[in-house]
């Protein structure tokens, strides 16, 4: 009786040291298990990391190739930079545009360019009043400016534009005499100061009548908009006013600072 009671003892102190036993070991496969996946996650941070340093070592592509065939230099850029000439290029190609008055549409094609036609304007207003035509080249060109202000411009250029352009006995040309470096306002905002002239010719003045046209013209980076395919003519012209992804919020008169 003795002897079968310490034997059921042993059983009952081998079973529990069995379960003991199975139980330390599948706790220490896990702490194994995990260990290791440290230690390759380890090293897949230490890849990722050598990739990023060589990604950041590397010279970014200053030469882009165009659908066309041909390249163009490109520089690095944040998303509201842009360098100084492009931004004096759009002040002065956008005023220009905006400005000349010769009574003649801008030309789109290389036959436009050798025989232009009559401008017969843009009516912005009711017909029925007195200057509410543009030019169609200052419309075009209207669309470089911001919604909110190119509504009240839009009225004051139809005030200024001279019947006579339109029956092509007026022409009025804007000579920029000097457009100044953009100066920041604060981020993707500049101004730029243009000194220029008007000058109005027509058929009883051959030298030219000589208005000074000095502004301090605002301007703010957006969003460059992608031209559709298939469009052609006027829809093309407005499309690349805009390409430079800039825009002007407010023209005001430069005050003379000097004789």
């Amino acid at each position: 009786m003795t002897s079968e009671s310490t034997k059921n003892k042993r059983l009952r102190f081998l079973n529990r040291a069995s379960k003991n036993f199975s139980t330390g070991d599948t706790l220490a496969l896990f702490a194994v298990g995990t260990f290791g996946l440290h230690i390759i996650t380890f090293f897949l941070l230490v890849l990722i990391y050598g990739s990023y340093s060589q990604l950041n070592k590397k010279a970014p592509p200053t030469l882009v190739q165009l659908e066309t065939g041909s390249a163009i230099k490109v520089a690095p850029l944040g998303n509201r930079d842009r360098t100084s000439p492009v931004i004096s290029r759009f002040v002065s190609d956008t005023m220009t545009l905006m400005m000349n008055w010769s009574g003649y549409l801008p030309p789109t094609t290389v036959e436009e360019s050798a025989k232009p036609k009559t401008d017969i304007g843009i009516n912005i207003g009711e017909r029925r009043l007195r200057g509410n035509k543009v030019t169609s080249g200052a419309w075009q060109a209207s669309h470089a400016l911001s919604e909110d202000f190119r509504k009240e411009f839009l009225k004051m250029l139809a005030s200024m534009t001279p019947p006579g352009v339109f029956k092509g006995s007026t022409q009025v040309v804007l000579v920029p005499l000097s457009i100044q470096s953009p100066i920041k306002i604060e981020e993707g905002k500049w101004k730029v100061k243009m000194i220029a002239n008007l000058t109005i010719f027509d058929r009883g003045n051959n030298l030219g009548e000589v208005i000074p046209f000095n502004k301090e013209i605002f301007l703010r980076a957006v969003e460059a908009p992608e031209s559709p395919a298939n469009v052609s003519g006027l829809a093309v012209v407005v499309y690349q006013v805009r390409a430079s992804g800039l825009e002007i919020y407010a023209i005001r008169d430069l005050p003379q600072e000097n004789l």
